[in-house]
């Protein structure tokens, strides 16, 4: 469960700012596709550092992410063969938070560790809903997990990276003893910047893109489902399409009213491999994001193709005003209703569409990777620093 890409004729280790970096990167999460939401953030990373000429050695620790990962990565890194990959490398890349439990063992490897954090776990975790007793009690059990990740593991690292000033701004909040942080922000699918802008078809559908696999966007679809699906027409919510692993409206069982007019309008078209295809499709896109953290692609890569975005606070945070100028933004479910049966009567002009596409142009993950590394080679140079002292 682990591969490596290496660099043209990789040097032993990084003597100097342009030596090709030696990199071993630990993940719970293997190799994803774009429906996949963040997760594709550490494929989309390792891959253009590669593309830079570096040496990555990748290792996928197998199981489920959370708990399962968790534990797996602990026994993997007491392994003879972890060791010696890890100080075969100039630094060591974790990929999530999963991972950490091979902190203690790396501390020993004299090699520097960054953290890829992503998005805050404090504040992923403090969103949770707390509706109901067993809500409140796994918000509570959720938090006392991070207590030895976030206070004891993360702090042997290095250095962490997040997606957005704001996450690293509620962990500096949080964790006492924080390594320095810096931001990476995510790329966008480049394929989706050389679609033709074309006019959104008239009987589009409005594409939802989601894991549904994963608790924050199971979570959004209840949202929808009980707080805006009760104020549109049926004709309406018909157009919704929801796309991605796993399936939505398994979330609740049969005999809710509400529920069940969801299941029957809503087509699920599930796990879909061209992207170019769903928005060429849709009419235009929605993100009813209710809980989570960093930064949202499914927000962002429908700009890019062309596509008018409406989605919620939540949705939109962290990104900067000259791109949240291009998305619809609704706060309560009978506002979101209102905006879709606006957005599906008028998706956006072609102006608009050419000016939103503009605003995220910047967002390559060529462009996140010359970020990443220059956060890799500041772990480098002060682990040298401290060795030279």
């Amino acid at each position: 469960m682990s591969g490596s890409t290496d660099a043209p004729s990789p040097q032993p280790h990084a003597e100097s700012p342009a030596a090709p970096l030696r990199i071993f990167a630990a993940t719970s999460y293997g190799p994803h596709t774009a429906l996949t939401g963040g997760r594709l953030r550490r494929d989309n990373l390792l891959q253009a550092l590669a593309a830079r000429g570096h040496s990555v050695d990748r290792l996928d620790v197998p199981g489920a992410p959370g708990i399962a990962s968790a534990a797996n990565a602990g026994r993997l890194s007491l392994t003879a063969a972890f060791r010696e990959r890890a100080r075969a490398a100039d630094v060591v890349l974790l990929g999530d938070v999963f991972v950490l439990p091979m902190m203690p063992v790396l501390a020993r490897t004299g090699r520097p560790v960054l953290v890829e954090l992503v998005d805050s776990p404090y504040r992923l975790v403090g969103a949770a809903p707390k509706r109901t007793p067993a809500e409140r009690a796994s918000a509570l059990f959720q938090a006392a997990q991070l207590v030895p990740v976030m206070q004891v593991l993360l702090p042997m690292a290095d250095a962490v990276t997040y997606i957005s000033d704001e996450d690293g701004e509620v962990d500096r909040a949080h964790v006492k003893r924080l390594p320095p942080d810096s931001v990476v922000p995510n790329g966008i699918e480049s394929s989706l910047l050389d679609l033709p802008l074309t006019t959104p078809p008239d009987e589009g559908y409005l594409a939802w893109l989601a894991d549904w696999r994963y608790p924050p966007n199971r979570e959004s679809y209840e949202w929808f489902v009980e707080e805006v699906a009760v104020h549109l027409p049926d004709d309406v919510l018909a157009r919704v399409r929801t796309f991605g692993a796993g399936d939505p409206s398994t979330i609740r069982g049969t005999g809710d009213a509400c529920w069940d007019r969801v299941r029957t309008l809503v087509q699920h078209a599930g796990f879909v491999d061209s992207l170019a295809q769903v928005y060429e499709e849709a009419r235009a896109t929605v993100a009813p994001v209710v809980r989570g953290a960093g930064v949202n692609n499914k927000v962002l890569e429908p700009l890019a193709a062309g596509r008018g975005v409406l989605t919620t606070a939540i949705g939109s945070r962290g990104l900067p005003p000259e791109i949240r100028a291009h998305l619809r933004i609704a706060s309560t479910g009978a506002e979101f209703a209102a905006q879709v049966e606006d957005l599906l009567r008028s998706p956006g002009s072609a102006a608009e569409a050419q000016q939103a596409r503009a605003a995220v142009q910047a967002l390559s993950w060529d462009a996140a990777a010359v970020m990443m590394e220059e956060a890799l080679r500041r772990v480098v140079a002060a682990s040298g620093s401290r060795s030279a002292g």
